[in-house]
């Protein structure tokens, strides 16, 4: 066997250690009856799916986001909860992020 086969070979055999050793399942919550069943696994903040983009504020207090338009300029949005929040199309929307805390809703 040559040096980069042994190389290649040890690799193989630790990927296939580590699928072996990774868990079978995951557990989620139920996601919110409004937002799509991936949002429960997302993190805080903007994601997007394969149509919709979203912002997930896991704050309690309301909030304003800058939202970066693909075309256009970027404008800004009030959040005022916890939870998350269809911001537009993915093709419209590039990202968004926290401005400032708002007034109350």
């Amino acid at each position: 066997m040559t040096k980069h086969g042994a190389i290649l070979s040890g690799a193989v055999l630790l990927g296939a250690a580590l699928t072996a050793m990774a868990p079978t399942a995951a557990v989620a919550a139920p996601a919110a009856a409004s937002a799509p069943a991936s949002a429960s696994i997302q993190v805080c903040g903007f994601y997007e799916t394969h149509a919709t983009a979203y912002y997930n504020h896991c704050g309690d207090a309301p909030i304003w986001i800058v939202v970066d338009y693909a075309s256009g300029p970027n404008q800004y949005r009030q959040i005022c909860g916890r939870g998350v929040t269809d911001i537009g199309g993915a093709g419209a929307v590039d990202n968004a992020w926290y401005s400032h805390p708002a007034p109350a809703c």
